[in-house]
């Protein structure tokens, strides 16, 4: 494993014939920065983490409403 993590391929045969290749992955071409939370200001972030927090709670809330809706379930 060390070897094809340095980047060497190795064939695998049965009688000869190659029945599977162990290659390194593809290293990712590097991308230009995409903007995310990563490059907001301190201010963003924390409103953006606010509205996640309150959305959580959104569904939480609905969940516990489904939840209770349902019959209870039979414990054997």
């Amino acid at each position: 494993m060390a070897a094809v993590e340095r980047g060497e391929a190795f064939c695998i045969t049965r009688r000869g014939q190659e029945v599977a290749r162990l290659t390194p992955s593809p290293t990712p071409e590097p991308t230009a920065k995409s903007p995310g939370v990563q490059n907001r200001l301190p201010a963003e972030k924390a409103a953006l983490a606010a509205s996640l927090g309150e959305r959580v709670r959104q569904l939480e809330a609905r969940l516990d409403k489904l939840s209770s809706a349902l019959p209870p379930t039979d414990q054997r």
